[in-house]
């Protein structure tokens, strides 16, 4: 599904706008905003769990990309390199990854529990890639991870972060990056992984940096506590903290991760303001046997 920024933008309610001083409604469209809903109708994944998700992507360079499979419980976010864009097209190398990743799942026998890291490192052996990415898998009653760079996740439980992934960064700004070049990171020598146990209820957000830069922890714990409380679903949810994210990165009078962490290397002289970005959100709820869509 298609959206303009102004449709995403209306779901954003007043009250969390005000709340957040988010800068007024825009009112010029963005090169594409984009809703791709993904599959959720599947068989229950063993354990008695299973995800329902959806994603919501806002584009500026179009580099970020993202997959997800209901039936073998795992979503996967990945964001091209974007120093690379005057050599290369940088959207290839995360659309390569997640596709290749993406195959690996769906040849995989049925009832296969995935394992984040095994996904991660046989999709980059497949892919000439230069990325970071994140995958989320569900396992029973476990969530696991693993992750390379500054693409993450966040595991909240009632409102609150329970779990939350660290970007990794050779320095400001430098995120590391799978790299099929000799000397590149390899999955195996730098992702970090790990895992959870899961409850029913809780609910898990995996984005590309066009998140993370722009929308803080408390943030991000406030909208899913006003989102649930609502009853929101995935979707609405997913749109609901990219167009958050979307304003903020375009406000020049107000602090963000990034303009934060920027001050603190650069110098107190760094102004506040966001930074413009592909923004990739997929939010997964964590539903029982019983739960329908």
């Amino acid at each position: 599904m298609v959206r303009t920024l102004i449709e995403t933008d209306r779901r954003i309610p007043d009250a969390l706008r005000v709340a957040f001083g988010l800068c007024q409604r825009p009112h010029r469209r963005p090169a594409s905003t984009t809703s791709e809903p993904m599959d959720c109708d599947e068989p229950v994944a063993p354990g008695g769990l299973r995800m329902v998700f959806e994603s919501c992507y806002i584009r500026d360079h179009d580099e970020d990309a993202h997959f997800g499979h209901a039936e073998a419980g795992v979503v996967g976010v990945a964001d091209g390199v974007g120093g690379y864009r005057d050599r290369v097209d940088a959207s290839a190398f995360a659309r390569g990854l997640m596709n290749n990743a993406y195959m690996e799942v769906v040849t995989a026998a049925p009832g296969t529990h995935v394992c984040p890291r095994t996904l991660l490192e046989r999709a980059h052996q497949a892919t000439a890639a230069a990325s970071t990415a994140v995958i989320v898998s569900l396992a029973g009653r476990t969530l696991r991870w693993a992750s390379v760079g500054d693409s993450g996740f966040a595991v909240f439980r009632g409102g609150r972060i329970l779990r939350r992934s660290r970007a990794q960064q050779h320095h400001f700004n430098c995120p590391y990056q799978l790299s099929s070049s000799p000397d590149g990171i390899r999955v195996a020598d730098a992702a970090a992984v790990g895992e959870v146990p899961a409850k029913e209820g809780d609910v898990v957000v995996v984005g590309t940096d066009g998140l993370f830069d722009n929308v803080t922890d408390d943030e991000l714990e406030r909208i899913v506590r006003l989102g649930t409380a609502l009853g929101f679903s995935p979707r609405h949810l997913a749109e609901v903290m990219a167009g958050f994210a979307f304003e903020a990165a375009r406000c020049a009078d107000r602090d963000t991760p990034f303009s934060v962490l920027a001050r603190s290397d650069r110098g107190e002289a760094f102004p506040a303001c966001g930074k413009p970005d592909d923004i990739t959100v997929v939010v997964a709820y964590i539903v029982g046997a019983s739960h329908y869509v």
